[in-house]
């Protein structure tokens, strides 16, 4: 039990509250995943951001509102939601020192999205008016633990690798997906529609993101479960490392 990696979770926030909070069944998919998840507070200044990632392991970007179309170069359109300027800033500094150290990151639904923008890429800002996908196809009503589509995973690839299979079931709450994934992510995912549901990093598969919501499903789905399980692992051998030469 001692050897559990430290998950970090970077978790939503109530701007009117000025809460910061996580629904409860990404911290269950950690623990049963075998890591210790911890939610992380949201700092905008790099020298306190490292001093969390010290203490992690690991980094798991969870789901919420839509990033700033600023933040990768464009202008809102209608149909994008309110920009949080305190999580975007939090994000865009954590995740890009968080890849220098070579840290595991795991991104769901905006994770996959503020990950894509943090490495270079760029967002539909709503998949109907800019893809001509139906809205209403990627954002299912309660309950979110019955699967709504089908993810297609490459045959050869990551997550064919992670679950032991070509494609799973998956539930869908989104209404922004990646358009551009930049040359630092690779696609390896999507829905029969053709929106991006899966990307790992090009240098290393210690990246990983996934556009549905694994959390709902882990409880029931061993493929969702085996996602948690690989970032536990990943963050494991990361733990390990980091003990031996305490540099990293």
């Amino acid at each position: 039990m001692l050897n559990r990696p430290v998950i970090g979770i970077c978790g939503s926030h109530n701007i009117g509250d000025r809460q910061l909070f996580i629904r409860e069944n990404y911290m269950q998919s950690v623990l049963r995943a075998g890591g210790l998840p911890m939610l992380l507070p949201q700092v905008a200044d790099k020298e306190t951001a490292q001093a969390l990632l010290d203490n992690l392991d690991g980094l798991l970007l969870a789901g919420g509102g839509d990033v700033e179309p600023a933040r990768y170069g464009e202008s809102a359109i209608p149909a994008c939601g309110e920009p949080d300027a305190q999580r975007d800033d939090f994000e865009l500094t954590i995740i890009p020192l968080a890849l220098e150290r070579h840290m595991p990151i795991f991104g769901i639904c905006r994770g996959i999205q503020v990950l894509c923008v943090a490495m270079g890429g760029t967002l539909y800002q709503d998949i109907q008016t800019q893809c001509g996908v139906e809205r209403a196809k990627h954002e299912q009503p309660a309950p979110y633990n019955a699967p709504v589509h089908t993810v297609y995973f490459e045959p050869d690839g990551f997550f064919s690798g992670v679950i032991g299979a070509k494609s799973m079931p998956a539930n869908s709450m989104h209404h922004q997906s990646i358009k551009d994934p930049g040359a630092q992510l690779v696609v390896e995912g999507r829905t029969q529609d053709g929106i991006i549901e899966a990307v790992r990093g090009a240098q290393s598969d210690d990246v990983f993101a996934v556009q549905f919501h694994p959390e709902y499903l882990s409880e029931e789905s061993a493929y969702a479960a085996k996602l948690f399980e690989c970032l536990v692992s990943k963050a494991r051998r990361y733990r390990a490392a980091r003990i031996a030469s305490p540099a990293i």
